[in-house]
């Protein structure tokens, strides 16, 4: 049996956000400018209010709280944006921007993101010694660095780079499971 005061305090909390509702919406918008990402922004912000509310605290000036709580879900996503970018500027050596027009259009970038965490997903399964090596020349160390940080020969490294670049492009052009899980 739902308790009444939860009920008329749930009633409460839906007035005062239709109430705020614009505002907090402008608040975001004009902090995020892709029009999903501002839909996305405002969900998570209704579920902070939501979560903060269900704990039982009060709220002095609730319009202020609401739009502090917006303009801090908006600094949250762009530096969860400025994380991926970064995230994604180590795997370009393996996206070919061609393929997707130059990255020119939003749709070509959305289709990139998904290629990347494909790619991420890729380099965690695959087997330690490709992965380190892997990891390794993504953020700029040279084969010889590589060889001295490891403790293996220069050789090695190249080979274990081949295979490194080549499980990735085999995964991409097959679009199959991620390469090297089984047993080789």
């Amino acid at each position: 049996m739902p308790d009444k005061d939860q009920d008329r305090g749930d009633k409460e909390l839906i007035a005062l956000i239709d109430e705020h509702k614009q505002s907090l919406r402008r608040i975001i918008e004009s902090n995020v400018h892709n029009p999903f990402d501002v839909d996305d922004v405002y969900q998570e912000t209704m579920f902070a209010i939501l979560k903060h509310c269900r704990k039982g605290r009060p709220v002095e000036h609730p319009k202020a709280w609401m739009a502090k709580i917006a303009k801090n879900q908006c600094i949250a996503f762009h530096r969860r944006q400025q994380r991926d970018r970064e995230r994604n500027s180590d795997l370009a050596p393996f996206i070919d921007l061609g393929t997707f027009g130059g990255g020119v259009s939003i749709a070509d970038e959305q289709h990139q993101a998904v290629i990347v965490q494909e790619i991420l997903g890729v380099i965690t399964r695959m087997k330690p010694i490709y992965r380190n090596v892997g990891k390794l020349h993504i953020i700029g160390c040279t084969t010889p660095e590589i060889s001295k940080l490891l403790g293996i020969p220069e050789g090695t490294v190249t080979s274990r780079l081949r295979r490194f670049r080549q499980l990735i492009r085999e995964y991409l052009e097959t679009d199959a499971s991620p390469p090297e899980q089984e047993r080789a």
